[in-house]
């Protein structure tokens, strides 16, 4: 008894995953409809913007057409990717140019042709496949009901479905055929998505080439942001120390002057102008402190990144709640950057954002054997930040790109915000 009792519990699973795989199936060969129909127009755009480039006039339109159609292939790449389990890449290269030369960079990185091949076996093949997934059921579903709905039929009276039915034998003839039509269905859609996901994958995700090309990018922009970034300290710990720190200094050396004068002339108040002195070493070694804790955090370095960041927290204005899941070890300046980054996002919070409260969450993952953290900083305010329009995000980009880091800002118009940083744990 409790044998076939356990049988059947672990047969129940087996067949809830079997129908939500068919559900699954279904749902994305469906989806691949309104993506193709959705692709079409998107040709048509596109074959317009052609047409128009021969009298000049397309030309002025082709980078809004080819940025159209890379959208496009980035939410077939997301859907794909769904159905697949597994990311996929993304194979562009960010514009090296502006304004019109973008439609040129974008046509000479050699994603058009594969791009435009995975836009025609949408329309051709994704549009097709998805109907007969959709109708194959129903229409299978008719037939298996013939044999009753003959059964109820007046006596002698023809039934006229699929076909005209007149016998008995025409009626199960009809019901073995849905049937078949149901089995056959049930079995080819997972496969026809498996094949058609796998297809797609191999148009949308990037080649090798491409990948080493990426890389090679990625590794410019990296050392790029790197130099901008050391730049950017050094200059900015130079202005500290010209500004706050030098004029303290003098101010000391100023006092210790005055009372130097006044012992060897006898005249003043030498202990005055000493204490004056005194008071003026003391702001300029909270200067300094201030200048090395711009440099390197002391909270960092004595308790390390977790309880840095709940010292961030704790100082902001309004309700800031820190949430850590599975800390691994990350390298000091990875420490660092994370650090900045997210007082420079808290910054933001407090200044622009008109928000009430904010989430800052830790995460670590493991990425093909390389361990990555993962911050974001979310608040509940009216949205609408964008890298482009400062508020120190960009600067944020250019902290974690330098270590081989990617941003990724979500603010629509009326909130949430949400800033994800990623990193590797060692860089």
């Amino acid at each position: 008894m409790s044998s076939k009792g356990g049988a059947g519990t672990g047969e129940r699973p087996r067949d809830a995953m079997s129908v939500r795989r068919l559900a699954g199936s279904v749902r994305y060969l469906a989806g691949g409809t309104v993506s193709g129909l959705y692709g079409l127009l998107v040709l048509v755009v596109i074959v317009v913007v052609a047409a128009l480039s021969v009298v000049g006039v397309g030309l002025l339109l082709t980078g809004a057409a080819s940025g159209l159609l890379r959208r496009w292939c980035d939410r077939e790449r997301l859907r794909t990717g769904r159905a697949l389990g597994r990311r996929i890449g993304s194979p562009y290269l960010r514009p090296a140019a502006a304004g019109r030369d973008v439609a040129r960079d974008r046509i000479a990185d050699g994603t058009l042709p594969r791009d435009l091949a995975a836009l025609l076996q949408r329309i051709v093949v994704g549009i097709p496949l998805g109907v007969v997934a959709v109708l194959l059921p129903v229409v299978s579903l008719q037939a298996l009901a013939l044999p009753a709905y003959w059964w109820a039929m007046p006596d002698g009276k023809p039934a006229d479905q699929l076909f005209e039915i007149t016998s008995w034998w025409l009626a199960l003839a009809s019901g073995l055929i849905g049937l078949a039509g149901l089995a056959a269905w049930s079995i080819a859609v997972p496969a026809v998505r498996s094949a058609d996901a796998r297809f797609l994958e191999l148009l949308l995700a990037p080649t090798r080439d491409q990948e080493l090309r990426l890389r090679v990018r990625m590794e410019e922009r990296r050392r790029r942001s790197a130099v901008d970034l050391h730049s950017a300290e050094l200059r900015r710990i130079e202005r500290d120390l010209h500004d706050a720190a030098q004029n303290r200094l003098v101010a000391v050396s100023m006092f210790i002057g005055t009372a130097q004068r006044q012992l060897s002339t006898g005249t003043g108040d030498v202990a005055t102008a000493l204490a004056k002195a005194q008071d003026a070493s003391r702001d300029a070694l909270a200067e300094m402190r201030r200048i090395i804790q711009g440099v390197y955090p002391p909270a960092l370095a004595e308790e390390g990144l977790v309880p840095a960041l709940g010292l961030l927290a704790d100082r902001m204005q309004i309700p800031a709640r820190l949430r850590v899941d599975a800390p691994a070890p990350t390298g000091a300046s990875v420490d660092a950057a994370l650090y900045f980054s997210v007082a420079e996002a808290l910054t933001n919070v407090a200044k622009h954002s008109n928000a009430t409260e904010c989430d800052i969450h830790l995460n670590w993952t493991e990425d093909n054997g390389e361990m990555r953290v993962i911050t974001t900083v979310t608040d509940n305010g009216h949205g609408g930040a964008a890298p482009a329009k400062g508020s120190g995000l960009a600067g944020i980009e250019s902290r974690i790109e330098a270590l081989g880091g990617t941003v990724t800002v979500t603010s629509p118009p009326g909130g949430p915000t949400s800033v994800r940083m990623e990193l590797p744990c060692e860089s």
